[in-house]
């Protein structure tokens, strides 16, 4: 039978290719001189491997079966999905170190631990076949961190290329504390436990409508003021940015700022302030529907400025019920008589949300930016919790800076795991570190120098089944 000419092209003038069956083998052959016939004879020297169309495949090497040890496996495939877009700007940005940036992202994000151990967790999972020229160790890392640190320009030219699709990014601020003695830029404040400690903030650009970050700078101290923000704002790489602020940021004067400085916002205001005059439930006469409930609302102005009112009546039900608690169960009739006087004084504003507006944008895309803030809100939970960058020992600015740039990244992932879970309505069901940690799990052996995959307990299978991603297939090829 014919050899095809897939198999045939491996034949050359010290190469045959020999059929067995359906199968096709490559020989090297030479010649050696039999004096007896006073002629050369053809004579198989070496046998070269299995001939395929992908190539030919060298047999196995004789002796002992060599075996490694377990790999951690699920997690890295898991991730495999999602970190393209990271590596593409990396390695336009960062050439030489992408492979050390991305792998110290996603290692992270995975296993949560200080850099300190980052090489333990590089040699014993599926991170060291995916980048084979990352270096994990403590001195490479240490000169890594502030060395991306000091490529601030860099940095920007990523945060570009992962927004590039963004239309409308909302802003927001978060403290970070640290108890490095060498960063001058600290400055004292109080956190969540009223404690005075040397502080930073982070400022933070979220996508509106992919939710997932697209720029991150380091300030320093504590920053209230519109001008710093807006000043800071221009200098984002991005196409649009809304200041989508709290209510412990209005002033009239912060207004003026970001107005002066052209910055679109969304401001949500107090009850108690002046320029919010709240009315009875009776005249929102307008709704609109967000996450399938009803979401009434009308609109006022202050100076010239679009004010929308919300109120959200399971809110209110709620508010009003506790009210009425408070009443019944007042002990003495003169408490009894202080509860009604605040529940009667406080009625209109039960379920009330204040929002002031120079987007331009219609009621139901102002309620909808702000609450995705809360996105915003989780996202500096999982940097400065999950991921365990709410306490840093830096020993300077570029240091802090590389070390949340690489932090960055992590969350970045971790957004479009959670988008991930969202799509496949599992978010009541597993967290995005329940998800690592099951994958985790999943693990491979090395044997002579190949993957195989160990087996898999039925309740992480469970889980891959969910998530609907080939995990333990790709894994098992």
């Amino acid at each position: 039978m014919e050899i095809p000419d897939w198999a045939a092209k491996h034949r050359t003038k010290n190469v045959e290719i020999h059929q067995r069956g359906q199968n096709y083998y490559a020989y090297r052959i030479g010649s050696t001189y039999v004096p007896t016939l006073k002629r050369s004879r053809k004579i198989t020297e070496k046998y070269l491997g299995k001939v395929t169309r992908e190539g030919i495949v060298p047999p196995r090497p004789k002796g002992p079966v060599r075996y490694g040890g377990a790999l951690d496996a699920g997690n890295i495939t898991f991730l495999d999905r999602f970190v393209e877009p990271l590596k593409t700007a990396l390695v336009e940005s960062f050439p030489n170190d992408w492979q050390n940036i991305l792998c110290a992202a996603v290692l992270k994000l995975c296993y949560l631990e200080p850099f300190s151990r980052l090489q333990l967790r590089y040699e014993t999972s599926l991170a060291k076949r995916r980048w084979p020229d990352a270096h994990m160790g403590d001195d490479a890392l240490s000169g890594l961190v502030p060395r991306i640190g000091f490529q601030w320009a860099s940095q920007r030219d990523v945060f570009r290329a992962l927004a590039q699709d963004e239309k409308h990014m909302a802003i927001d601020l978060s403290h970070v504390f640290s108890e490095s003695q060498n960063i001058p830029w600290l400055e004292y404040g109080h956190n969540g436990d009223d404690v005075w400690r040397p502080q930073l903030q982070m400022l933070l650009c979220w996508g509106a409508t992919t939710h997932r970050p697209g720029y991150l700078q380091l300030l320093s101290g504590a920053t209230h003021s519109a001008q710093t923000l807006a000043h800071l704002i221009r200098e984002i790489p991005l196409q649009e940015v809304i200041a989508v602020m709290d209510k412990g940021f209005w002033s009239p004067d912060n207004v003026k700022a970001f107005e002066e400085s052209k910055v679109h916002y969304a401001m949500a205001l107090r009850r108690d302030l002046p320029i919010v005059h709240l009315a009875s439930s009776t005249q929102y006469r307008k709704h609109f529907l967000y996450r399938e409930h009803a979401q009434w609302w009308r609109a006022d102005e202050w100076e010239g400025r679009t004010l929308y009112h919300y109120l959200d009546k399971r809110i209110a039900d709620d508010e009003e019920s506790a009210y009425l608690r408070r009443i019944e169960t007042a002990k003495t009739t003169e408490l009894k008589r202080k509860e009604m006087a605040a529940y009667r004084k406080a009625r209109h504003e039960l379920g009330t949300l204040s929002i002031l507006t120079d987007t331009g944008i219609d009621a139901a895309q102002v309620y909808t930016l702000y609450k995705e803030r809360r996105e915003v809100e989780y996202a500096f939970d999982a940097l400065q919790n999950d991921l365990r960058g709410d306490v840093t020992w830096m020993r300077s600015r570029e240091g802090m800076a590389g070390y949340f740039f690489i932090l960055f990244l992590s969350l970045y992932l971790y957004s479009q795991v959670l988008d991930h879970l969202k799509c496949k309505k599992l978010t009541s069901t597993y967290s995005v570190r329940d998800v690592l940690t099951y994958l985790t799990k999943i693990m491979v052996v090395e044997v002579d120098g190949r993957g195989v995959l160990l087996p898999v307990t039925r309740q992480t299978q469970t889980m891959v089944d969910k998530l609907e991603v080939p995990i333990t297939q790709t894994l098992g090829l």
